[in-house]
């Protein structure tokens, strides 16, 4: 297997993450030890424990710093003044560039691979990115009903409406191997997310 590398910066923690995650990938979850880790990324155990204290906090970690690099900028109060059709598409721009992030794909593989002896690994990877995404979607979905710009009746189902015509299939293809999608692509499937959404639960 050819090896695959992964910026995530030049600092120690980085490069941790950095080195775990081509870890995972080359021989699995359970095939990387915290030692192989140390040998591999350099510093010292002690060093690494500082940072993780676990492997499962390492793949915490891999996970939330995607997510937060996925999550669109501004406090409840800024996005309280967004109208619809421009927050759906901030949040379905940084919910496509997280979702379809080539690390993302290379975790979403190895959630699946260990989920039989690691389930935790796929809840954290659900709870940390779709879940905390599907959580910011409906909080921004609920505070327009409370204007009367939408009516919606499930709020979880009308955000997996819209989220899953962007990433689904797309994010299918690429977790198997078959395609990942161009920027034009993930801009059309953005562009008729929003559409139906307006179509559907707009007031307007």
């Amino acid at each position: 297997m050819s090896t695959v590398r992964y910026s995530f910066g030049v600092d120690r923690r980085t490069n941790y993450l950095e080195t775990a995650l081509r870890l995972f990938l080359e021989h699995g979850f359970n095939g990387v030890s915290m030692d192989q880790l140390v040998a591999e990324a350099g510093g010292s155990k002690a060093t690494l424990y500082r940072y993780f204290a676990s492997k499962e906090a390492l793949f915490d970690a891999i996970i939330d710093d995607i997510a937060t690099q996925a999550t669109p900028s501004g406090t409840e109060d800024d996005w309280n003044r967004v109208d619809l059709e421009e927050g759906l598409r901030l949040l379905g721009r940084a919910t496509a560039a997280g979702a379809l992030d080539e690390r993302t794909t290379v975790i979403f593989r190895l959630a699946v691979g260990e989920h039989s002896r690691f389930p935790n690994l796929a809840r954290t990877l659900f709870e940390q990115g779709p879940g905390r995404t599907y959580e910011r979607l409906k909080r921004f979905l609920a505070a327009k009903q409370t204007e009367g710009v939408v009516a919606i009746d499930d709020l979880q189902i009308a955000a997996e409406q819209f989220l899953g015509g962007i990433v689904g299939h797309q994010q299918l293809r690429a977790a198997l191997g078959v395609g990942a999608p161009t920027a034009a692509d993930i801009d059309a499937r953005i562009d008729a997310a929003v559409r139906s959404f307006m179509a559907t639960y707009s007031t307007g």
